[in-house]
Order: C-alpha cells, then structure tokens, then sequence
C-alpha cells in the first residue's frame, strides 16, 4: 500500500507529484525500487511495517491467545494467496488489453471494472491514508505526552501541574514545525523514513523483550518492579476470546498488518526478470520477516501485561522508565517524519480521484451536446489538439496556491480529530475495517475473477468457440478460492465496520492517557 498505507500502519512509498510523464499514482512509487529481489522485499516490508504493529498486542488480549495466533497466521496466508492473485491478473490483463500498460492496483482496477473500479480504488485509497494520517498523529500525540511528562519529572524547576502536557498544546509543538515539509512536491529524500521505521519498530521489539525478560526474572526472584508479572499470571492468560467483538477486533487488526498490496505490481514493474518464481519469493521472504517481526512484538509485549494491554502497549510501560522513554522518544520522531510521507501520497490521490472525476463530468456533458456539433462541418469541430489517453487533467501540475490549499485543508483536518480523539483505537478499528478489508480481501479477488472471465472471453473471440470451451477445469480451484476470500471479505466489512462504529457510539475505548486534559502529577 502505498506506506501508509499502512499498516498502513502502513509505510507509504511516494515520490514528486509535478511529474507530468508519470500516468499513474502507483507509478510514482516506482523510484523507490531498484529492482532485485533483496530491495523489492524490503519495499514490501517497509508497506507492512508501521506504527500499527504498537496495537497488535491489544488484539491479542481481545480475541484471546490461541485464536488469534490461528487467524493471524490465516491472515498471513490469504495475504500471500492474494499476491498470487495480483499477478496473475496483470498477466490475464497484458493477454486481454495488450496495449494497456498496468503499473499499479489503480490499472488493473481501470482494466477490470472500468473508470467506476479505479473511482473505487482511488477513494478507498484516500480515505485509507486520511485516517492513517489521525492515527499517526495520535500515536505520536501520546508518544511525546509520556516523553514530556518524563522530563518534567526530571526537572525542579517545572510546576507539578504543566499545560505542556495538553493534547492540543502537545499536537502544535510536534507538528506546526514539520508543515512545510508537507507542502514539498518532491519528497524522495524522505524515503530514509522507511528504513528508519523498520529499525524503530525492531528498537520497540528489542525493549519489549528486555522488558518482559526482565519481568520474569523478578518475578522468579520474588522481586517487586513496576511491570512486574502477577503471581497468578496464568489465570490472565485469555485462550480465546471473550465475546464477538473480540474475534472480530483482532480479524481486523490483523488484516491490516499485512496490507502491501499497492506496491506489489510496482515492485513487480521494476524488478530485474520478473519470473513466477522470483515474485513469489519476494511476496512469501517480505510477508514472513513481518510476521515473524510482528510475533516478537505481540508475545513480549502480550505476556507482560496479558488482558491489560492497550491500544498502544507503550503506554502500559511507566512514564518513569529511561528505557522506554528512549523508545517513545524514537517512535514520536519516526511517526512525526514519516506524516508528510503519508501526506504526500493522500493529497496524490486525491488529486487523481478529483481529477477523473472531472473527466467523467466533461466528458458526459460533451455527449449531452452532441446533437449541437452534428450539425456542425466536422472539419471545424475537430479539436486543434488530439485526445490522448494520457489523462490530461490528472497529470496537469497544481498551481501553488491550490497546492497550499489542500495542504492545509489536509493538516487542519487530521490535526483536530487527533488533538481530541482520547484513544486510537478508535480511528485504528476504521483504517482495519477499510484498508484490512477492502484492499486485502475484497479488491484483489474481484480483479482477478474478472480479469480471468476477460480472458476467456477474448480468447473465445479470436478461436470463434463458446466461453466455456474456453475453462480451465485444473484451475478451477484458484477461482473457488478467490470467490471465498471474496465472500469471507464482504461478510468481515460489514461485522468489522459495525464494530467501528459501535465502538464510538457506545465509547468502549478508554482515554489513552488523558493528555486531553492538563495533567497534574507528583514529581518524583
């Protein structure tokens, strides 16, 4: 996904938007792939990788140990099956429309269902990273709330009862500085944050293991330390989970932890003799090092806290510990750089999406007044210029002003949801019910199934024989398999986006740490 998306959450790979020659949102992200199988899996892993991995733990504890490690691990496999899938539609799509060049998700959309599927992509993609970017912003917020409350703890000469910890106050000073970098149209120097992301997030992993080792080894010595594991530690082990909405909690946040598939044909557009063999290697090495790096994290993190883990499990650790401010503090700036990253490819998409949209408008106005221009010489009504496909109004640079325009629109409306939401649970269980769901579950098996069916039908065209002639009867299975991801998609964005909602209705999120109100504390 685009870095975003995340895991969205999610890294999001993006690159200058004044590039006319680029036709394609997805194409941009092609310069940040070098086109062997060591740089493409790590591409991958950085779009997987994100600040979501903080609130895999929480998942854990709601929908119970033992099931969670079984639908993660499910998860985990329909992620790889739906690559399969991506690339073998892009082959039916080269078969079928020969001319079409596919760069990315957004193509193959155009190429299956038509400008209604890449309207469809594009605003999913959108919408994805706009809460991708509130998420950020509140992990951050409570990352630097706990970092400031630990140096005023530090220092004498600060009241007991400080406005800096406010969440409005707090938002303002981490973020108004990074502004103009969002106004950037070029942030390829910016791609350092995804490597830096990935060895933030092992940094967490390392301190969770620490931690939690440590723990154990008190708590076999008999000694008391904050974190200490409980004497009946194996009563808090939850095998599966509690309710419903547990199970349905952690098939969401799972899914989204494996959400890459907006940079999966990019990296194969780009990779040095793309074969069958080198691609699934590529999509099974980078899924695998995330989920071998995201169950580091849950366990260490899981069986130190148990059923009292939180949306982000960095806010269970003591404000006090040197250890884990050094953590926060590396997390806040990771989240606080890798903000105009997602930013920039949001405003992208945005941009395209308005962009078609206006397309389609004009272009159905031309039809309506067709009957004005048949009576004209069609000499004279012929366009001095030819219509390309190229899309002319989405490669078309902003102008400034509008390009500041959205920019703000765009920081104002991620800036004030995130100074006031009390916990990211709240945004995370959307971004899980959007991007885990829509891009992995649904998207990919509706592109292939359709893109499949194009081909029999082309292929029944040129021998002059009926489609099903045309089946392939050994790999009927493939298509069995995509219908059921395709139904297991549809049911889990209903019961996900009703948990979504539900959640803020009935407020089953906690405050994270109450940085919306001005804290008072001892010093110590």
């Amino acid at each position: 996904m685009a870095h975003g998306s995340g895991s969205p959450l999610v890294s999001v790979n993006s690159i200058g938007e004044d590039d006319d020659t680029m036709s394609s949102f997805s194409q941009r992200l092609k310069a940040c792939t070098k086109g062997t199988v060591y740089s493409s899996v790590f591409t991958l892993l950085t779009s997987c990788v994100g600040a979501g991995t903080l609130s895999l733990p929480y998942a854990f504890s709601q929908g119970g140990l033992v099931l969670s490690s079984v639908v993660f691990f499910a998860v985990m496999m329909v992620a790889v099956l739906v690559g399969f899938m991506l690339f073998s539609g892009k082959r039916y799509c080269a078969e079928v429309f020969p001319e079409k060049e596919v760069w990315g998700y957004e193509d193959l959309a155009h190429a299956a269902f038509g400008a209604v599927g890449k309207i469809a992509v594009l605003a999913t993609l959108a919408l994805l990273l706009f809460l991708a970017l509130i998420a950020y912003m509140i992990y951050a917020r409570d990352q630097l709330n706990l970092v400031v409350q630990f140096i005023i703890s530090r220092t004498g000469y600060v009241p007991d009862c400080s406005p800096l910890v406010n969440c409005a106050l707090l938002m303002a000073i981490g973020f108004l500085p990074i502004f103009p970098i969002t106004l950037l149209r070029d942030l390829t120097r910016m791609q350092i944050t995804s490597t830096i992301s990935i060895l933030c997030i092992s940094y967490v992993a390392i301190v969770a293991t620490i931690k939690t080792s440590v723990a154990w080894v008190d708590f076999h010595s008999n000694d008391t330390v904050q974190n200490a594991i409980p004497p009946d530690w194996h009563k808090s082990i939850q095998l599966v989970p509690k309710g419903f909405p547990g199970l349905v909690t952690v098939i969401s946040y799972c899914s989204l932890s494996f959400v890459c598939q907006f940079n999966l044909l990019p990296v194969q557009k780009e990779l040095q003799n793309p074969t069958k063999r080198r691609l699934n290697i590529i999509v099974i090495a980078s899924i695998a090092t995330a989920y071998v790096l995201y169950n580091i994290v849950i366990f260490m993190a899981y069986f130190n806290f148990f059923d009292d883990t939180r949306e982000d499990f960095m806010l269970n650790y003591s404000r006090d510990d040197i250890l884990v401010t050094t953590a926060r503090a590396a997390l806040f700036f990771t989240l606080l750089f890798g903000y105009p990253v997602i930013l920039h490819p949001t405003r992208a998409a945005l941009n395209r999406l308005l962009g078609l949209l206006y397309d389609l408008v004009v272009e159905r106005i031309s039809r309506r007044s067709d009957w004005v221009s048949s009576s004209v010489d069609p000499e004279e009504s012929r366009p001095l210029l030819p219509e390309t496909d190229s899309r002319r109004s989405e490669n078309k640079k902003v102008p400034t002003w509008m390009w500041f325009c959205e920019t703000l629109i765009l920081f104002g409306a991620t800036f004030l949801p995130a100074s006031y939401i009390p916990n990211v649970g709240y945004v995370w269980n959307f971004v899980g019910s959007i991007g885990g769901v829509l891009v992995l579950y649904i998207y990919p098996p509706a592109f292939y199934l359709r893109l499949r069916y194009l081909r029999y039908v082309s292929r029944a065209e040129r021998k002059n024989v009926t489609i099903c002639s045309q089946y392939d009867c050994y790999a009927v299975y493939k298509e069995a398999v995509a219908v059921i991801v395709l139904i297991l998609g549809g049911v889990l964005l209903f019961l996900t986006n009703y948990q979504a909602i539900n959640a803020v209705i009935s407020r089953t999120h906690e405050p994270s740490n109450l940085c919306f109100q001005t804290k008072c504390f001892h010093q110590t």
